[in-house]
């Protein structure tokens, strides 16, 4: 499906995505129930539209595409649930992919679900979750954070928001070297589509790697983007030395853009379900937590489930991936649950006693 969103400028924009009307019926109360799925990270080729299917390959670009959202697509159908997923903005549509770009993500989720509801001939304010995790983890997180202003006749009746990258320098420095180290290229790419002077910042840094290196991987999916940069480091691209992290603490513009998309500016006005890993090697823990106690400050039920997975192969974004799917069922449950009506299970108490101590 095609549907339209807005842009951070505000501006109208379409956005792709593919709704799944399951054929089973829905046995709870009330109409049949929509989950909006935020993909985590693709890359930021046209390739990566999850809306492709389940592999998608651009020959020209050498670039494929995994769909690997489709085991909670599937659960959630055989359950009776209507299930719509986004491509985000400029995945699968003209211009740049805004990765890890929250506002613009936070809109395309939210008008996801409006759409989905329109198609299906749903009344708006229908009962609607937002699942994601990774990437998606902070779509869904910024969704719910904007969803009383942008979307305020929509039901969100509860929010899943797996390891969502929180604060983006500290993301920053945690996959600098890692094993998705491409992504720092793709997020420049999408800041850089409505900031172009961001770029500006950066270019008179970089040397000849550093420039193929912001040449090729906005056109990348994440398998080859890790075949092509995995492990690599941004102090190896710059002509200084620096990494990209001390570029941008040095650069006002570069800061501010950054800091501008952190989440927990806001907080969701009903209950949302957060999930980090202890040893998580890309979204880093200690920042998840930080964004369950903003929102418990302000007065949102969180649930705050932990992966506890002993560290395997650092670096490789392992113990960042597998909990994605040793949580489906925990996750899904929950959603279920908000969907029944249930009183959704709040561990607030525990996690601000945590942040006195």
């Amino acid at each position: 499906m095609l549907y339209s969103s807005t842009l951070g400028t505000g501006a109208p924009t379409a956005v792709s995505g593919l709704i799944l009307e399951p054929t089973t019926a829905w046995v709870g109360k009330g109409p049949r129930p929509t989950i909006v799925i935020a993909p985590g990270t693709r890359g930021a080729g046209d390739a990566c539209a999850p809306s492709r299917g389940l592999l998608s390959l651009d020959p020209e670009a050498l670039a494929l595409g995994i769909n690997y959202e489709l085991p909670i697509t599937h659960l959630a159908t055989a359950a009776g649930v209507r299930v719509v997923m986004t491509d985000y903005v400029g995945l699968g549509t003209p211009g740049a992919h805004t990765y890890a770009y929250h506002r613009e993500e936070a809109t395309a989720v939210l008008d996801a679900a409006r759409a989905a509801l329109r198609n299906a001939g749903a009344a708006p304010d229908s009962p609607v979750a937002l699942w994601g995790y990774s990437q998606g983890g902070g779509a869904t997180a910024a969704a719910a954070e904007a969803a009383a202003t942008y979307a305020p006749e929509l039901d969100i009746v509860g929010t899943f928001a797996g390891a969502p990258p929180a604060h983006l320098p500290t993301v920053m420095q945690a996959v600098d070297g890692n094993a998705i180290f491409g992504v720092l290229g793709m997020a420049a790419a999408g800041f850089a589509e409505r900031e172009p002077a961001l770029l500006g910042e950066i270019l008179p840094l970089l040397n000849d790697e550093g420039r193929r290196y912001f040449r090729e991987t906005p056109t990348m999916c994440i398998p080859d983007a890790i075949l092509a940069w995995s492990r690599r480091t941004s102090r190896e691209l710059s002509t200084t030395g620096e990494s990209f992290g001390d570029i941008a603490r040095c650069s006002p513009t570069l800061w501010r853009a950054l800091n501008e998309q952190n989440l927990g500016q806001a907080a969701p006005t009903r209950p949302i379900m957060m999930a980090t890993a202890l040893h998580d090697d890309v979204i880093p823990r200690d920042q998840v937590r930080d964004l369950a106690r903003v929102y418990c400050g302000a007065g949102t039920p969180v649930t705050l489930e932990q992966d506890s997975l002993p560290r395997l192969a650092p670096g490789f974004a392992v113990n960042h991936a597998l909990p994605m799917f040793t949580g489906l069922e925990s996750s899904l449950h929950y959603l279920m649950e908000c969907f029944r009506g249930a009183p959704a299970p709040n561990d607030c108490a525990a996690i601000l006693a945590e942040s006195r101590q």
